[in-house]
């Protein structure tokens, strides 16, 4: 927690400070009671701020979201860079899997995909919309370069193609695979064990499916 006599930042490293422990304590909030216990004033209790002062440096709660998104993209692409330069060239089934596990390494990034067109662009202004639209927009064309270096006959416009439609199904995907305590429950039901997903096997049957039906695949 910042202590009550914590001086308001005037130097841009002190800024960056701030900066860094709101979105820690989003970070901590968003990952223990999801969006719905994210609020602004959890947030500001959490770091040791007034809610007034989260507004110094951030426009609105969806902003932080979005700044932790930002995060999240780049830890991402440098897990899944990391999984897919073991993979063996035109190994579509090694991709898949090595994708879906880097999903699975990173389930705040899954998460907060899930909450994207919801919650996260409303509530910001177009600036920070422009820039988000931007990072996802060149995520989408590394792991669209990523999946061409893997799968070299399939065409860079494909994979890149490929790569954004990944992300649509995890956004999609996410929320039935974490369904409420209820919900679980019911799931756990004979009779409704067919309809429970699973982010471990479904993510990667889909992306192996989506990778086959590209033209070059082998």
């Amino acid at each position: 927690m910042i202590p009550a006599s914590f001086q308001r930042a005037r130097k841009p490293e002190q800024r960056e400070l701030r900066r860094e422990t709101i979105l820690a304590a989003a970070a901590d909030l968003f990952d223990s009671e999801g969006p719905r216990g994210t609020s602004l004033s959890a947030i500001a209790a959490r770091a040791g701020f007034t809610k007034s002062n989260i507004y110094r440096y951030f426009e609105s709660r969806e902003e932080v979201l979005i700044s932790l998104l930002h995060e999240e993209i780049d830890r991402f692409l440098v897990t899944l860079e990391d999984l897919l330069r073991a993979v063996p060239e035109g190994d579509a089934a090694a991709v898949a899997r090595s994708t879906t596990d880097a999903y699975l390494q990173h389930p705040r990034f899954a998460h907060l995909l899930s909450i994207l067109f919801a919650t996260l662009e409303q509530n910001v202004s177009v600036e920070i919309l422009v820039a988000l639209k931007r990072h996802l927009a060149a995520m989408a064309d590394r792991l669209g370069a990523l999946i061409h270096d893997c799968l070299p006959t399939i065409s860079p416009t494909d994979c890149a193609w490929a790569g954004m439609t990944i992300h649509t199904y995890v956004a999609g995907m996410w929320p039935s695979a974490h369904p409420s305590e209820a919900a679980r429950q019911v799931l756990q039901m004979p009779e409704f064990a067919a309809l429970a997903p699973s982010m471990e096997r479904d993510l990667e049957r889909v992306i192996l499916a989506l990778l086959s039906s590209l033209p070059g695949a082998r």
